[in-house]
């Protein structure tokens, strides 16, 4: 909790933003629950911006929807608040690994302590940072707390057949539950009941007796209760979202070259773990094209680190429990469960404890001269020191995660072809209002799509609709017309892309294309206030005044105020010749931005008022501003010459 209370200071950041400040990724009303029960995350993010996701796509992790709907309620925007749940949970994480450790070397001298030296290793490893520090890891926190719980209580049922059969009813009904939280949390859980006959085979072997016929009636029934709700989970799935989609494509169409891509990618991970550094979050990774020398020794590697964990579980040794806990925890991250990323370093986050395990082992023995006592507590020279060493690694990493720009700042600036990295830089700029850094950053993050050399999350939807935004700030309204539309290629449907092409189309004066793409914005979100006045522009663009009168008053009564909206209700009042509400719209749509136009037409507003002075003083600021002569500055200056108004609204330009 010292080492992690650095995260405390962190701000919502990444997908945080979205999933949490947005509500994408939280219960915002009743009818969010039947969408988040037969919904993938995607999917049921989807549902604010009303894009066509397959529902069966990507991760479905309904506990981690739950507990953020919960935590909003309680917090409410309070990010310490969600900060502070995340290390609670890792804690508790923390302390069911040392209660596993204890149970599984109880038969061995200093089994507890060995224990609590590799629960203390892995409770400040560095590899833990990103899920412990960001608050979108909630869902891999929840399931390894839930899930190592689970088998802790695994733990407590009979291991042999003689010994004392007491609650155990209690204790199958309890691991079944958690086992369940925990594969609804995030699909890294499916791994549970490997993890179960591999404590069970390897406790077997403790007593003496076979591996996997050894095993105790009782244990082979909560084996059996783990696979149940393993098959329970798939069944829904299959039946309800429509299968278990493994959505993310492999980086290569050859077998071989995934291969080779997933075994670099293995011992980048295992040396991430044995030679601790600060964790990286770029999933940019080098595909494999064609083996060579490095696929060669990659795979030998394997090989040997295979052959060896089998070896040494046959000699039942706790430092192969340790690396087998540590390659079963890995599956998840070779692409084979659901899951937007190809691989994702969240994977580390229980797999680690493995390591941790076999390592507290090995420095026991080197600590111990062979054949002589180990002083109790003196092993704490050697532990103590490398403990303080990861503490200070994770305490620093963790203040990475205060800030989202300065996050991948760091990110791309140690890895250039870290697309999302780009993208998320790109979206904080337009939030700023910064459009030419959001352009340079999406221009870039397109271009690193590009290199087929490297994989990586890649999102084109995000990619040209944060493009199109970019340009659309800078005045490049052609270009960003054509971004939006390869943004609702890649996307079809997505209601916010659609929103802004049709403010794209404003800016461009094409009405009728501006209507059309915001209507079926509307059609996809019925509750997009700025469609709904954006409309009323569109709308009063083609002289359909009395359409688009109700939508501007109700978007600026809302606050949804802007100056092309003020001057679209204005002319909308001069049309129904209420010509002092038409005043007060230009004076509001003038105050957020001078128009030569707009002030002339305030001008000739008020010369039909008989407001000769300030009409004349209008007129003189819109032939200031004006560069070029314009025809309708021109004309409202014809009018202002005659001496009296007309009686009725003459026809105008």
């Amino acid at each position: 909790m010292v080492v992690f209370a650095t995260s405390l200071g962190g701000d919502f950041v990444w997908t945080d933003r979205e999933d949490i400040l947005q509500g994408a990724h939280r219960i915002t009303g009743l009818a969010d629950i039947p969408t988040a029960l037969t919904n993938s995350r995607p999917a049921y993010q989807a549902r604010i911006t009303g894009g066509l996701t397959d529902g069966s796509a990507g991760s479905w992790q309904p506990l981690a929807l739950l507990s953020n709907s919960v935590s909003w309620g309680l917090w409410g925007d309070c990010a310490a608040c969600f900060h502070l749940e995340n290390v609670l949970l890792h804690v508790l994480v923390v302390v069911g690994l040392y209660a596993l450790g204890r149970h599984l070397l109880s038969r061995r001298r200093h089994g507890n302590r060995l224990a609590f030296w590799s629960a203390a290793l892995y409770a400040v490893h560095p590899a833990t940072v990103t899920s412990v520090a960001w608050i979108g890891g909630r869902p891999y926190l929840l399931a390894a707390a839930f899930g190592v719980w689970s088998l802790v209580i695994f733990t407590r049922l009979q291991a042999t057949t003689n010994a004392h059969r007491g609650y155990v009813r209690r204790w199958w009904g309890g691991m079944t539950l958690l086992s369940l939280l925990a594969m609804l949390a995030h699909e890294t859980a499916y791994v549970l009941p490997l993890l179960a006959l591999l404590i069970a085979g390897f406790e077997s072997k403790e007593r003496g007796r076979r591996a996997v016929s050894g095993i105790a009636p009782s244990r082979l029934t909560g084996l059996a209760l783990l696979l149940a709700a393993l098959l329970l989970v798939i069944a829904y799935r299959t039946a309800v979202l429509g299968g278990l989609n493994f959505a993310v494509d492999y980086a290569t169409d050859s077998f071989l070259d995934n291969a080779g891509t997933a075994l670099r990618h293995l011992w980048f991970l295992i040396d991430e773990t044995l030679l601790p550094y600060e964790p990286i979050v770029s999933d940019a990774w080098p595909i494999t094209r064609g083996w060579g020398a490095v696929e060669v020794a990659a795979l030998l590697g394997f090989v040997v680190l295979v052959a060896a964990t089998l070896i040494g579980l046959k000699l039942d040794q706790p430092a192969a429990f340790g690396a087998a806990w540590f390659l079963l925890w890995l599956v998840p991250g070779v692409g084979i469960f659901p899951s937007d990323h190809y691989h994702s370093g969240h994977t580390l986050y229980l797999a680690i404890w493995g390591l941790a395990f076999a390592v507290a082992q090995g420095l026991f023995l080197l600590w111990r001269p062979v054949g002589r006592q180990l002083v109790p507590g003196s092993e704490a020279v050697v532990f103590v020191p490398l403990i303080l060493l990861l503490g200070i690694i994770s305490g620093s990493s963790s203040m990475r995660w205060w800030d989202h720009t300065r996050l991948f700042e760091s990110e791309i600036a140690s890895d250039p072809h870290y697309m999302e990295g780009r993208l998320e830089l790109a979206k904080a700029a337009v939030e700023k209002g910064d459009a030419s850094v959001a352009l340079n950053h999406a221009l870039a993050a397109i271009e690193a799509s590009r290199d087929k050399q490297y994989t990586g999350y890649w999102s084109t939807r995000d990619a040209f609709f944060v493009l199109g935004r970019a340009q659309l700030g800078l005045g490049m309204n052609h270009d960003a017309a054509g971004s939006f539309s390869a943004a609702l290629d890649a996307r079809p449907g997505d209601a916010k892309v659609l929103y802004w092409a049709g403010v794209t189309q404003l800016a461009l004066k094409d009405y009728a294309a501006a209507e059309t793409h915001l209507r079926q914005a509307l059609a996809r979100a019925p509750g997009l206030q700025d469609a709904q006045a954006d409309l009323g522009v569109a709308l009063a663009g083609q002289g359909r005044f009395v359409e688009a009168q109700p939508l501007l008053q109700q978007g600026i009564e809302q606050g949804l105020v802007s100056s092309t909206r003020h001057s679209a209700l204005a002319l909308a009042l001069i049309e129904a010749n209420r010509l002092v509400e038409a005043t007060a719209q230009l004076e509001a749509s003038l105050a957020l931005r001078e128009d030569a136009d707009e002030r002339a037409r305030l001008a000739w507003v008020r010369w039909r008022l008989g407001q000769s002075d300030k009409a004349q003083s209008d007129l003189n600021m819109a032939l200031l501003m004006e560069e070029t002569s314009s025809p309708y500055v021109n004309w409202v200056q014809t009018q202002l010459q005659q001496p009296t108004p007309p009686g009725t609204i003459q026809d105008r330009p």
